[in-house]
Formats: C-alpha cells, sequence, structure tokens
C-alpha cells in the first residue's frame, strides 16, 4: 500500500467484493472512518486462526495432509488446529 491513503485502497477490494453495496453508502462509511479515525494510524488484526478454524469447518472430516494443502499450513499445524476445534 504505497500510496499512502490504505483507508481508500481497502474500500476499493471491499467495493470490487460487494458491488451491490450502493456507492453513497461507502462514500458515507469512508466520511464515518475519517471523521472518527483520520490522522490516527489503525492496526488490522489478521485473525488467521479464526479463518484457518472456519475453512476447517467448511471442509469437514478432511485429514491433515488435506487441511495443511487448503491451508497453506505444515501438516503438523493443521493436526494442532484440528485439536482446537
Amino acid at each position: 500500500m504505497a500510496s499512502g491513503d490504505s483507508l481508500r485502497e481497502i474500500l476499493d477490494i471491499a467495493r470490487r467484493d460487494m458491488p451491490d453495496v450502493p456507492p453513497e453508502v461507502w462514500g458515507r462509511l469512508e466520511g464515518l472512518i475519517r471523521l472518527n479515525f483520520g490522522t490516527e494510524r489503525i492496526y488490522i488484526a489478521a485473525h488467521k486462526k479464526q479463518r484457518h478454524l472456519a475453512t476447517m469447518e467448511q471442509a469437514g472430516a478432511a485429514d491433515a495432509d488435506r487441511l495443511a494443502e487448503m491451508l497453506g499450513v505444515s501438516v503438523r499445524r493443521a493436526q494442532q488446529l484440528k485439536r482446537l476445534r
């Protein structure tokens, strides 16, 4: 995000993924974020573990090798995540 306006880039990604949201809603959202958080650097946590667990729920009873491939993690990490479920 080299342009310096990461909010605009984040909203552009969201717009592409959710074309059903009207442009005026995006404008209101951007305005609210800039009003309330302008001049602040915001950290957005990745929540990888939550995403991995959600993917595993969708995968059902897949074995650790298959899960590791789906998640892009080692087989050992897939086994650890399976035990968390």
